[in-house]
C-alpha cells in the first residue's frame, strides 16, 4: 500500500486512510480549523422542539476550539462535539419557560437560538374570513403550563385550547378584519419566547359569514348565499330514462341566477352524457343511500375545470360500465361532502390542481384498476382539507403528490389483499411525493380480505414520499462565486422547472453540503445566467470550497402524526428524496414494517438528497408474526467511493418503542431495510471502494430514550457517522445492545460516538 494519512474532524483522529485521501486533507483542515479572532458563531440548524431534559443539537460555523453554550445565565456542559461546527448540550430538567441558547467562542457570541418558540408553518386553507374557523399547524404551538395567543393583522383571535396541541391550534378569526392578500398571522405560545409570524401568506376575504354546511373551514361561508336558492330538475327519477339533460338544465338555470343549490330528490338518476358544473352551483342529493347518480356510456359523468365555488353533497355516483369517473380539476373553492364514489373497475378520479378544497365524509370504492391506476389523485392541491373519508381499493396508489397547505386527517384506507399477486401492480396506501406544508394526522391505513405474503415484491409502502419519477429535480455542483443572496456555478446548468414550464416550484431547494457554509438550506427563487438567487441571505456566504445540491424537497415542513398502520410490508418510507423539517411522531405500526429514511448520492447522475432536521419521536413499531421487520432506519446510499457532502444533519430519534419478531427476520429487501432494530448505516455501492469525506455523512444524530425489544442488535451505526449520541436507550431481550459497523470490511467505523 502507499502512504496513509490520519484525518481528524477537529478533535479526535480517524483511522488511517489510503493515499487518495491526501487530496482532500488540506480542504478538511481548512474547514475545521479554529475560528479566527472576530469570527462570530453562527447556527444554521438546531433542535426546534426541545423540552427540559432533552439533548439539543447545534450545527453551524465558527464555534471555536473551546465553545461555551449559555442558557440565560447558566453555562451548559457540552455533551459531544465535532470540529468547530457541531456540538450538543442537554437542557436542565428543571428549566422552565422560554428556552434559548447562545454560543460563545471567546469574545464573540451567536444570535439567540430559540428551542421552544412557537413556529407556525401553514393553515388548512389559503383564505380566512372574519369569525370563520381555521387551523394552524406547526411546532411548539401549545406547551404545558402556557396559553397560546393568535393575532390576525393585530387583532386577537379565539383559540380553542381544548382542541389544540403542540402541533395544531383550532382558531376562530376575529371580527372586523379588512380584505387583503397578505394577512399577518402571529402565534405566541405564552412561554416567554415571544410571537412568531406564520411561515406563508394568507388572504382575507370579507362580506360572508357562517358555516352553512358545517364543515368547520372558514372560507366555506361563501356557500351561504347559495344555500337559500334551490333549483330542481323536475319529476322524480325512475332509474330508466336518461336524466342528464334535465339535470344540466337545472345547473344552467342556477348559474344564470347567480348561483344556488341543484337539489336531486331520492331516487336513481341515469346519466349517459357528462354533467358540467358551473361556478357558484352545488349539486346536492338527499343522502348517500337515497340519491344515486348512475353513470354509463360516457366518461367523466361530472366535469368541472376552471370554476369557482362548486360542490357535490349527499349522494352516490355509481359506475355502470365506463372507464373514467368524475373529473373535478383546477377549480377554486370546492366542496365534496358525504359523497360515495362507487368506481367499480376504473381509472383514477382526477381531483387535482384545485385551490381551497374540502373533502369530508366521502367514500371511494374501487373494485379493480385499469392500467394500474389507483382510486384517485389529488396531486397539486392547495388549501386541501381531506378528513373523515374512507378508501377501499386493490391496486395503485391514492395520491396527494405535489400538494401543499394540506390537512389529511381521520381517514381510513383499506387495501384489499385478495388479488395481491395476479396481476402484480405496485400498490401504496398514501403517496405524498414532493409535498410541503402538509399535516397527516390520525389516519388508519390497513389491509383487509387476507394478508400480504409476497416478500420479494417491491411493494407495500404505506405512507410514502419518493424522489424521482418522470420529472427529475435534482442537481449538484461546486460554487464558482457567491454573494449575500446568490450562488453561481459557471460549470453547471440546473433544471429548475421540473413540473411547470417557466415556474420554479415553491419548494425548490438548494443546500450547501460541503465546504464553507455547509448545512445551510434555502429556497431558490430566481435562476438566470447560471446564478441562483435564494429567498434570504446566507448566514455564511459560500465560497470556492463549497459544494451544493439542488432539488425539489420530497417532503418539507411536514407532520406525520398519530397514524395507525397495519399489515403492509413497508410502513413510513421517506425514500431517496430530500427532506427538511419533518416530524414523524406518535404513529403506531403493527405487523407491517417500520420507518425508513433513505438519502441518495449519485454524482454521475447529479443527484444528492440530504435530510435536514428530522424528528422521529414517540412511535410504536411491533411485528410478532414473522412476516415483516420492525425497524427505524436511517440510510445513506452512494454510488461513488467518496461521499459528496453531509447527508443528514439534525436527526432526532427519541422515545420510540420497537418490538421485533422473536426470531429476527433478514428479508430480501434493499439496502438495510431487511434489518430489525434501530440503525444509521452507510451503504457504498462501489464494490469495496471507499474514500474518506471531508465532512461526515451523518452529523450529530441523537438517539434518546428509545426502547428495543427482541432485537439481535438493538442499535446499529458505523462508517460515516460523527458525533452520534446514544442516551438513555434501553434494550429488552436483545442479543447485543449496540454495534459499530464498517460499511465495507476494513474501513473506519463511527467517530466521536457517545453512549450514556
Amino acid at each position: 500500500m502507499g502512504a496513509t494519512v490520519s484525518i481528524s474532524f477537529g478533535l479526535s483522529p480517524l483511522a488511517p486512510y489510503p493515499a487518495p485521501v491526501l487530496r482532500c486533507a488540506a480542504t478538511l483542515l481548512l474547514l475545521l480549523a479554529p475560528a479566527g479572532a472576530g469570527n462570530v458563531p453562527v447556527v444554521f440548524n438546531a433542535t426546534r422542539s426541545a423540552r427540559p431534559g432533552d439533548l439539543v443539537s447545534l450545527q453551524g460555523e465558527n464555534f471555536g476550539e473551546a465553545p461555551e453554550v449559555w442558557l440565560g445565565e447558566s453555562r451548559l456542559p457540552i455533551v459531544n462535539s465535532v470540529g468547530t461546527g457541531w456540538l450538543a448540550v442537554r437542557i436542565p430538567k428543571d428549566a422552565r419557560g422560554a428556552l434559548s441558547v447562545r454560543i460563545r467562542n471567546g469574545d464573540s457570541s451567536s444570535a439567540p437560538v430559540p428551542l421552544n418558540q412557537a413556529w407556525p408553518l401553514h393553515l388548512d386553507a389559503l383564505q380566512i374570513v372574519p369569525c370563520g374557523a381555521f387551523r394552524i399547524f406547526g411546532r411548539n404551538l401549545r406547551l404545558p403550563g402556557s396559553t397560546p395567543v393568535v393575532t390576525v393583522d393585530g387583532k386577537a383571535a379565539v383559540v380553542d385550547v381544548g382542541k389544540s396541541d403542540e402541533h395544531l391550534l383550532q382558531v376562530t378569526a376575529p371580527d372586523g378584519l379588512q380584505a387583503g392578500l397578505r394577512a399577518a398571522i402571529r402565534v405566541d405560545n405564552g412561554n416567554g419566547s415571544g410571537a412568531a409570524e406564520l411561515d406563508r401568506t394568507i388572504e382575507i376575504v370579507t362580506g360572508v359569514t357562517g358555516d352553512p354546511f358545517g364543515l368547520g373551514v372558514g372560507w366555506t361561508a361563501a356557500y351561504a348565499p347559495l344555500d337559500v336558492r334551490v333549483f330542481k330538475p323536475g319529476a322524480a327519477a325512475d332509474g330508466q330514462k336518461d336524466d342528464a339533460e334535465r339535470i344540466q338544465r337545472a345547473i344552467d338555470q342556477a348559474s344564470a341566477a347567480g348561483g344556488g343549490i341543484v337539489e336531486l330528490p331520492e331516487g336513481t338518476w341515469r346519466i349517459t352524457t357528462p354533467l358540467t358544473l358551473k361556478s357558484r352551483v352545488v349539486l346536492e342529493g338527499a343522502g348517500k343511500d337515497k340519491t344515486i347518480l348512475r353513470y354509463e356510456k360516457s366518461n367523466y359523468p361530472i366535469w368541472a375545470s376552471g370554476f369557482d365555488l362548486i360542490g357535490l353533497r349527499n349522494l352516490t355516483l355509481s359506475h355502470a360500465g365506463t372507464v373514467e369517473g368524475p373529473l373535478i380539476k383546477a377549480n377554486t373553492r370546492v366542496c365534496l361532502q358525504n359523497v360515495r364514489f362507487d368506481l367499480q373497475v376504473s381509472q383514477q378520479l382526477y381531483l387535482s390542481e384545485n385551490r381551497n378544497i374540502v373533502v369530508v365524509g366521502c367514500d371511494f370504492i374501487q373494485k379493480d384498476t385499469v392500467r394500474g391506476q389507483g382510486p384517485y389523485t389529488f396531486s397539486d392541491s392547495a388549501g386541501l382539507v381531506f378528513t373523515d373519508n374512507t378508501t377501499d381499493w386493490k391496486h395503485g396508489a391514492p395520491s396527494f403528490q405535489e400538494s401543499h397547505d394540506a390537512y389529511i386527517a381521520r381517514n381510513t384506507w383499506s387495501r384489499d389483499a385478495g388479488v395481491q399477486n395476479t396481476p402484480i401492480v405496485t400498490t401504496h396506501s398514501c403517496v405524498l411525493d414532493f409535498c410541503h406544508r402538509v399535516a397527516v394526522i390520525g389516519n388508519t391505513l390497513k389491509v383487509v380480505n387476507g394478508t400480504l405474503t409476497n416478500r420479494d415484491r417491491n411493494d407495500g409502502e404505506t405512507l410514502l414520499t419518493e424522489g424521482g419519477g418522470g420529472h427529475r429535480t435534482e442537481n449538484l455542483g461546486a460554487v464558482t462565486s457567491a454573494s449575500a443572496t446568490t450562488l453561481t456555478d459557471t460549470g453547471n446548468l440546473l433544471n429548475v422547472f421540473p413540473f411547470k414550464p417557466g415556474e420554479i416550484p415553491e419548494n425548490y431547494g438548494v443546500a450547501i453540503v460541503d465546504g464553507r457554509g455547509a448545512g445551510q438550506t434555502r429556497r431558490l427563487i430566481v435562476y438566470k445566467d447560471r446564478t441562483m438567487t435564494v429567498d434570504r441571505p446566507w448566514d455564511v456566504v459560500p465560497d470556492a470550497s463549497s459544494r451544493y445540491a439542488s432539488f425539489v424537497w420530497g417532503l418539507e415542513k411536514a407532520l406525520l402524526k398519530g397514524n395507525t398502520l397495519i399489515g403492509n410490508p413497508r410502513g413510513i418510507w421517506l425514500y431517496q428524496t430530500a427532506l427538511r423539517e419533518v416530524d414523524v411522531v406518535g404513529n403506531t405500526l403493527r405487523e407491517g414494517g417500520g420507518i425508513y429514511l433513505r438519502m441518495w448520492q449519485s454524482v454521475g447522475e447529479k443527484q444528492f438528497t440530504p435530510h435536514v432536521n428530522i424528528r422521529i419521536a414517540g412511535n410504536t413499531i411491533s411485528n410478532t408474526q414473522g412476516a415483516w421487520a420492525s425497524h427505524i432506519g436511517l440510510v445513506y446510499v452512494m454510488k461513488e467511493p467518496r461521499p459528496f457532502g453531509i447527508g443528514q444533519i439534525g436527526i432526532e430519534v427519541r422515545e420510540n418503542t420497537l418490538t421485533a419478531n422473536a426470531k429476527n427476520l433478514y428479508l430480501n429487501a434493499e439496502d438495510h431495510a431487511n434489518l430489525e432494530g434501530y440503525y444509521m448505516q452507510l451503504r457504498a455501492e462501489t464494490k469495496g471502494k471507499y474514500e474518506a469525506p471531508t465532512l461526515p455523512c451523518f452529523l450529530g444524530a441523537i438517539f434518546e430514550r428509545n426502547l428495543a425489544t427482541n432485537c439481535d442488535v438493538g442499535y446499529r451505526y458505523g462508517t460515516g457517522a460523527a458525533g452520534l449520541i446514544l442516551s438513555g436507550n434501553q434494550t429488552v431481550d436483545c442479543k447485543q445492545a449496540t454495534a459499530d459497523l464498517p460499511a465495507i470490511p476494513g474501513i473506519p467505523v463511527s467517530q466521536r460516538t457517545r453512549i450514556e
